[in-house]
């Protein structure tokens, strides 16, 4: 057995001999590199050599290297990168430590392998097919390289240009990467795109490009193999590299598995950070036995390379860091429907028959409401809409609409109309994830007779009722919840229909008399009244009427203060005023006006009242009901708007 003192003899033998070889081949190349003159060439913190040659490899690697190897295969795998300029200050040890990791990652990083250090089968072929010199040194962007005059030494490709997007050339930089935010660390079987983690990267001194990443999987091939299938690089928005996740592309680093995504160009510009956003397609099946358990995706150090201004490769982060992520069961499994009243869906009116013959209204809109598709494609199956209905009037049929596309229509019996069986891929049915669709429901109201009890309706759907079906994607049920309730739609054959012209308004006026001590406002509060008389003639009383009830009294007004009712107008000194308009008929007496049978006209109203001191408390009003007269109703008020914010000014 030979000493350790023999050992070291042997080696340091076969040192000198491949050191002496190194010498002899690097003078020739000298000679050679002396007739060059890099013209403006910045000098790099690194030294680097021209590019020559490939050098064969003296040796064939049959094993897996990594940090902490020793042997012949190490000390071949340092002699071999020492030839070809990649630096080991240490030598041809036969010890595998950080220096000639480091020299391997620069060799995997110019040979687009992922950048890990550890020698593993995409290395090793690499390396079995000749080792090649390390990357030249090139001229910044801007710069030429010429050969010097009077030599007859040359320069292929004189003039190089650098990273696309490099506005900084020939400066050297310093990138820092460190973890991102990323949107949400939970994730759902079946998603694609879905970010899982983010590498903010930032520049200082130059602009860097960034031009590969290495993600590290974890020390189980099930990451790869049963939940994600396919990795992307983005900027957030656009995909700048990809990968599908195979045993072919995930390479295996001491006992993780690693992925490498090369082949783009991300320029950080100097002074600033630019997020890289790392996203993955996830199985559509996915054993339950790996969900919602923790995922952990990790980003090695020196994972990331980026180029700075001078040509110089830079590395990061200085030591790895890892997002963890849950993995929860498939999207369809928790798809919800959300029901809500639409904002469209009408408001509390009084509404004339379109058809005064025959005293019906088809196709009366009474509901509009929202369903919104949570984490799944949806679409209605089963709607059943309850309508409430009180006065002189039926409803035989309703109908179900998207938009002007007809769903669906349908009886009404015991109270409702239940849209049943709509077919997947019914036109207008379907809501896709992430978005809200509105529904309106219409009715057909008949018999519509009565002068003093008009017909009401007002529709209602329970998106949680047990008659409510609504599919997922592969048409099973999906949890829906939330009601939308319509507001009463009054349908007169006879009578006036009262609308509002435009918003209510109110102002406020200091009325403070001189030498007062307590300060006094008067408020006064408009609403532009539209009223249409619809198959006879309507009647209303004016200010000063006392046989005709008057349209607009104060006690048909409610003041409001700080948002809560406080009392009727007339409880603080009100005045109402309006007066008879135009194209309308006065009474002998003066005391009211009639609208003619099936026309309208606009009636400005005043309410005002006075508060004495109000300090910081704020005031609006309320039209809650309207007296008129009709041959055919007598004296009566329509009363539909009471407590309706629509008929209500805003608080001053």
């Amino acid at each position: 057995m030979r000493s350790e003192r023999e050992h070291t003899l042997v080696r340091l033998l076969v040192t000198n001999c491949v050191t002496s070889l190194i010498l002899l081949i690097t003078r020739d190349i000298a000679l050679i590199i002396k007739t060059i003159d890099m013209k403006r060439i910045l000098i790099a913190t690194t030294a680097v050599v021209l590019g020559f040659a490939v050098l064969a490899s003296a040796a064939t690697f049959g094993a897996n290297l990594t940090v902490g190897s020793q042997g012949a295969d190490v000390t071949a795998l340092q002699t071999a990168l020492i030839a070809a300029g990649y630096s080991i200050p240490a030598g041809a040890t036969g010890y595998f430590g950080s220096q000639t990791k480091s020299a391997v990652q620069k060799y995997q990083a110019a040979n687009s392998i992922p950048a890990t250090g550890f020698v593993g089968p995409l290395t090793r072929a690499k390396l079995n097919g000749g080792v090649a010199a390390a990357p030249a040194a090139t001229c910044p962007v801007g710069f030429t390289c010429t050969a010097n005059a009077g030599t007859t030494g040359t320069v292929t490709n004189p003039v190089v240009t650098g990273p696309v997007g490099i506005t900084t050339a020939g400066v050297p930089g310093i990138l820092s990467v460190t973890p991102g935010p990323i949107s949400t660390s939970v994730l759902n079987v079946g998603q694609n795109m879905v970010p899982v983690m983010a590498i903010r990267n930032q520049a200082q001194y130059s602009d860097i490009a960034i031009q590969s990443v290495t993600i590290d999987l974890g020390n189980n091939t099930t990451v790869y193999n049963k939940i994600f299938s396919k990795i992307y690089v983005t900027d957030g928005t656009n995909v700048l590299a990809s990968v599908p996740l195979n045993s072919s592309t995930v390479v295996q680093n001491g006992n993780d598995y690693v992925v490498g995504l090369a082949g783009f160009n991300f320029v950080v510009p100097k002074g600033t950070y630019r997020d890289l956003i790392v996203k993955a397609d996830l199985y559509g099946a996915i054993d339950s036995i790996y969900t919602g358990k923790a995922i952990n995706l990790s980003l090695p150090g020196n994972a990331v390379r980026g180029v700075d201004g001078a040509g110089v490769n830079l590395y990061g982060p200085l030591t790895a860091f890892t997002q963890t992520i849950t993995l929860n069961p498939s999207l369809v499994d928790n798809a919800q429907a959300n029901v809500s009243l639409d904002a469209a869906s009408p408001l509390v009116g009084s509404i004339p028959v379109t058809d005064t013959t025959n005293n019906q209204y088809l196709g009366l809109p009474v509901l509009i409401f929202d369903v919104n598709a949570q984490n799944d494609n949806l679409h209605l199956h089963n709607v059943s809409v309850q309508l409430v209905t009180s006065g002189v009037g039926q409803i035989n049929a309703a109908y179900l609409f998207q938009g002007s596309t007809q769903i669906m229509s349908s009886g009404v019996s015991g109270g409702y109309a239940i849209f049943s069986n709509i077919t997947d891929g019914t036109q207008g049915a379907n809501i896709p994830v992430n978005t809200t669709v509105p529904y309106t429901v219409k009715v057909d109201a008949t018999g519509v007779s009565s002068s003093t009890s008009p017909f009401v309706v007002r529709a209602i759907f329970d998106g949680a009722s047990a008659s409510t079906t609504v599919y997922n994607s592969i048409d099973g049920n999906a949890t829906s919840s939330g009601v939308a309730t319509g507001n009463n739609q009054t349908v007169a054959s006879k009578g006036p229909l009262f609308t509002l012209v435009g918003t209510p308004s109110i102002v406020k006026t200091n009325i403070t008399a001189g030498g007062a001590t307590t300060t006094t406002f008067q408020y006064s509060a408009t609403f532009n009244v539209q009223v249409q008389a619809i198959g006879t003639d309507v009647v209303l009383g004016l200010p000063n009427a006392t046989t005709t009830p008057v349209a607009f009294s104060s006690t048909t007004a409610q003041v409001y203060m700080n948002g809560s009712a406080l009392g009727l107008v007339s409880a603080s000194a009100g005045v109402t005023a309006y007066s008879q308009p135009t194209n309308t008929t006065i009474s002998v007496d003066g005391t009211n006006f009639t609208v003619a049978r099936n026309s309208s006209v606009t009636i400005p109203v005043t309410y005002s009242f006075t508060i004495e001191a109000p300090g910081a408390n704020t005031y609006g009003v309320q039209l809650n009901s309207i007296g008129w007269n009709s041959a055919s109703t007598g004296n009566t008020a329509s009363a539909f708007m009471t407590g309706q914010p629509q008929w209500r000014t805003a608080s001053i």
